[in-house]
This record gives structure tokens, sequence and C-alpha cells, in this order.
């Protein structure tokens, strides 16, 4: 009896454990199959022939990009391991600016690379280990391949910038594009930090008419909506300006949106009136004694800003005016002007002012106007650009590339180093890997293989993109390095290996490639070790 009790005992037990076994396996594939979906949705968007995405929110608002970071926010995704590649992809484009689609692509390729060592019983924690251990030797051979970088060859950075811009929209204006972008950065390096900017520094305005081609960099500040008072004939040019910058309402007080005032007589009225007078006239005479001839007042939301009367007054002073300035602007008003903020008129001294060349209201080439400061101080190493186009479609694709462009230069700052492009270092490293693959033995040899496999779906998502054969592309690229032509690469100008890429100017910095490699393989690692999704009632 006591055999048969041990057995049914035992039979359980084994059942139990196969259905743990089973469901850890099913999450597994879940996971990496739902990773996979967001990796094949961007990957049409991949190099300079790259499809672009029209998204369109909830509100029937329509984007249009193949920016990978872009794309992805805006996907609407359930799946908790999808949303990591969003994550990767924010993390690359906060780190390098550029390779936001490249890092997922290349992330959904090695879980493919995953699926296949998992079925073949290779245990997750192995095959994390053997990728951690591909990325270390994939970094050391990709500095086979750096070019160093000289930051007064204007260039050589030029090139770099144009490469990123080719797979955006505004590609055919990347000749004026990126020389407007390597400026704006070089002209922000502080000396004592010469090994990072502050892209902050560098403010996007948006101005809607006009083409691409207008688009400008401008020493100073640019408002592209806030004017300058034209009320009671207040003056739109001023010379030698000293600035304030107002956290203050130049308006009569108020009572709170619970009380009221009850006036029985015209006399009562009249008080309030000269009460109200009074008061402003007060804080005009403050205004002139300060010294300021120029008013930039912070948008309020109590009451209004100013007024009629207060407008009046200070057009009699000659001061110029301009309300509604948005909060999150006043760090860099304050920081190119080299002003401090006032939060009250008895603050208002001097010391406090900033100072500007010339501010002016600028009617531009579709007569539009802006109000442009310049002549601002030479330490605050601040500047705006100034973005044009014909639909505002076309004007917020302008802005993220431009904003990828400084981020590209701002990684050749950091970083000083120059890789080509066009699939050649992932054919490079791919090789490599294979080869330190075939010095090694068991599981680790099949992840270092599998990683280097992977690394081949970049050239072979550019090909494919391009309309080229895929297989072939990748296989005369292959037998190019081979033969020691570690520059080979894809030319998307004449859909053809060529074989030296940097001679048509195809060039990234060394950070976007190093960036990828190491967020993809992280991300992954950590998705391997995901085991079950437990769902909280918090």
């Amino acid at each position: 009896m006591s055999q048969p009790a041990q057995a049914s005992q035992a039979q359980p037990q084994k059942a139990s454990t196969f259905n743990k076994s089973e469901k850890t396996k099913d999450i597994r594939l879940t996971n990496i199959q739902a990773a996979k979906a967001v990796s094949d949705a961007i990957r049409t968007s991949l190099g300079p022939r790259g499809m672009d995405k029209m998204i369109q929110d909830a509100k029937g608002e329509v984007l249009i990009t193949n920016d990978g970071a872009t794309i992805l926010k805006q996907m609407d995704l359930v799946h908790p391991t999808a949303k990591m590649l969003v994550e990767i992809s924010h993390a690359q484009d906060v780190e390098a600016g550029d390779g936001t689609t490249s890092v997922v692509v290349f992330a959904g390729a090695l879980l493919k690379s995953c699926e296949v060592l998992l079925e073949k019983g290779i245990h997750p924690t192995t095959i994390s280990e053997g990728f951690q251990y591909a990325l270390e030797n994939a970094l050391e051979a990709l500095e086979e391949l750096k070019k160093p970088v000289d930051l007064n060859n204007k260039q050589q950075l030029i090139e770099c910038v144009q490469t990123a811009l080719s797979s955006k929209v505004v590609s055919s204006n990347s000749a004026q594009l990126a020389p407007l972008a390597v400026d704006a950065v070089l002209r922000i390096i502080d000396p004592l930090k010469p090994n990072n900017v502050d892209l902050k520094d560098i403010k996007i305005v948006k101005k809607l008419g006009g083409t691409i081609d207008d688009t400008e960099l401008v020493e100073g500040i640019v408002f592209s909506n806030q004017k300058a008072s034209q009320t009671a004939g207040g003056p739109q040019k001023v010379e030698n300006a000293k600035v304030a910058l107002l956290q203050f309402c130049l308006s009569a007080p108020k009572t709170d949106v619970e009380n009221s005032i009850a006036i029985k007589d015209y006399t009562e009225m009249d008080k309030i009136l000269k009460e109200e007078r009074k008061y402003i006239v007060d804080l005009v005479k403050k205004i002139v004694a300060s010294g300021a001839n120029v008013l930039l007042i912070q948008k309020s939301i109590l009451r209004d800003a100013v007024n009629d009367l207060s407008l009046h007054f200070l057009a009699k002073k000659g001061i110029m005016v301009v309300k509604d300035i948005e909060r999150e602007d006043v760090e860099f008003i304050s920081k190119t002007l080299c002003l401090i903020p006032v939060a009250h008129i008895d603050q208002l001294t001097s010391d406090k002012l900033g100072t500007a060349g010339l501010i002016e209201t600028v009617y531009l080439n579709d007569e539009s106007k802006v109000l442009r400061i310049t002549g601002v101080p030479a330490q605050s190493k601040a500047l705006t650009i100034l973005v044009r186009g014909s639909n505002q479609l076309v004007l917020d694709e302008a802005d993220r590339s431009i904003h990828d462009a400084l981020c590209v230069v701002r990684s050749l700052v950091k970083s000083k180093g120059l890789i080509p492009g066009g699939g050649a270092p992932e054919i490079h490293l791919s090789l490599k890997l294979t080869q330190k693959a075939n010095t090694l033995t068991g599981a680790r040899s099949m992840c270092v293989r599998a990683f280097a496999d992977a690394l081949e779906v970049i050239p072979y998502t550019l090909a494919e993109n391009a309309g080229l054969n895929p297989i072939n592309v990748v296989t005369e690229l292959r037998n190019r390095h081979l033969k020691s032509q570690k520059f080979a690469g894809i030319g998307m100008k004449k859909n053809n290996i060529v074989d030296d890429i940097t001679t048509q100017q195809v060039v990234q910095p060394i950070l976007v490639t190093r960036s990828a490699l190491s967020l993809a393989t992280e991300c992954v690692r950590m998705i391997l070790k995901i085991d079950d999704l437990v769902i909280s009632a918090r």
C-alpha cells in the first residue's frame, strides 16, 4: 500500500512542476513576441529610404515622422515588455539623439535570436551572460573603426549631421540645416566643460509660414507669439535696452473669487478709480527709477498682467512692454540676458536688470512679425533657432530633425570619434564576433554567434528599405569585409556597395552605435530574466 501511495503523491508534484515550467516558458515567449511586434512596427522607418508614419491621436491631430522615439512615444502600448522598448528608444534619444530606430530594431533581432537559443534548451541566464560577453567584445572591436574628430574641422562635423538628416523628411534641406546645427553647438561650448554641451542653451522657436530654407540662427532671443504692446503708442524698437523680467502684475489688485464690492454712489466709484490710478502711478515711478526701459511680464492666471492704464503711463515714459512670457521661458531669458526675475516691485533694482543691444519687432519675408532681441551679453552663450515651415506638419518635423542634428554634434563633442555608416560597423562587428565564437565552446559560443547574426539586421533592413535584395547585399558586404575592406558600406546615392563609405560622407558618431548596442543588450537581458507576470492590485 505504501508504494502506490508514494507514487500518487509524486505524480501531482511532477505535474505541478511541469505546469510551472510551461507557464514560465509561455510568459517568456509572450514577452519576446510583444517586444518583437514593436520592433517590426518601426523597422520600415530605418535608413535614408525608410518610410514615414502618419499618426492620428484621439483629438484628431495628425503627426508625420520617421523618428523612432517620436513614433514609439505616440503608440498606445498595453504590454509592459513592449513599453521597455519605448524606454530604451527614449534613453537613446537622450544619450545620443540619433539611432532611436536602430536600437529598437537591433533589440528585436536579439530577441529573435533568443527564441532560437531557448528552443535549443539553453538556459536564459546562460544566454544573458553570453550576450554580455559578446557586447564587451563588440565595443572593443568598434574602436578599430574609430577616427578622431577635430572640432575645428567644421566640414567633418557637417558631414556627420547630414548623415543623420538623410533619413528625415527635411533631408533635401540638410545642406542648410547641418551647418546651422554645427554653428549653434560650437558657439555654446563652455571652455570649462569642453566634453559636453547643454542643449538647453539653444532654444528652437517655430513660426508658421515661409519655407525651411528661411530657418535662421539668431544670437539672442526670438519671440514668435509675444509682441511689443502698441497700446497708447508704445515703442516698437529700443536700443541699448535695460530689461526687467517681472513676475508680478501691473494692474490693480482684485478681491478673491468669493468676495465682491458693493458701490452705492459715484463718489465711492471715483475713490476706487483714484486709488487704482495712484497704485499704478507708484508702480510706474519705481520702474522708471530702476532704469528699465523694456519690461518682460510673465503670464498671470490670477488677473490681467497689465491694463490699459499701466500701458498708457509706460508708453508715455518710452518703456516697451512685452506681456504673456511663458513660465518655461523664464530660465532661458534670465540666462541669455543675464538678468534676475523680480517677484515684487520693491525688489526691482538696477542690479536685477539685463542688457541687450537692440530689441525690435521684425517683419519676416511673408509679412508675419516676430520680436527679436539681439546684442546680448557675450558670456550668456545662448542662441535661438527660428524654424520656418509651410504647414504645421512640416514645421513640427523640422523641429524634431534640428533637435536630432544638435544631439549628433553634442555626441561628437562628448566622444570625439567618428565611424562609417551604411551598415559598415555592424558587419565589421558581426565578423569579429563570429571569429571570436569559433574560439569558444559550448553554449557561450552559440550565444556569441547569435549576437553576431543579430547585428546583420541593420544592413539587411537598410538594403530592404532601399528596394535592394537584402540577402545579396549582406552577403556581398560580408565578403568585402572579409577582404579587409572594413569601411565598405551600402551607398544609398547609387544603391550599391561602396568600398569606402566615408568617401560619400556617410559617417556617424561612435557614441550613437556604442549607446545603441549597450541599451539594446541591457533591455534584452532584462526581458530574458523575467519568468512570471504578476498583476498588482494597487
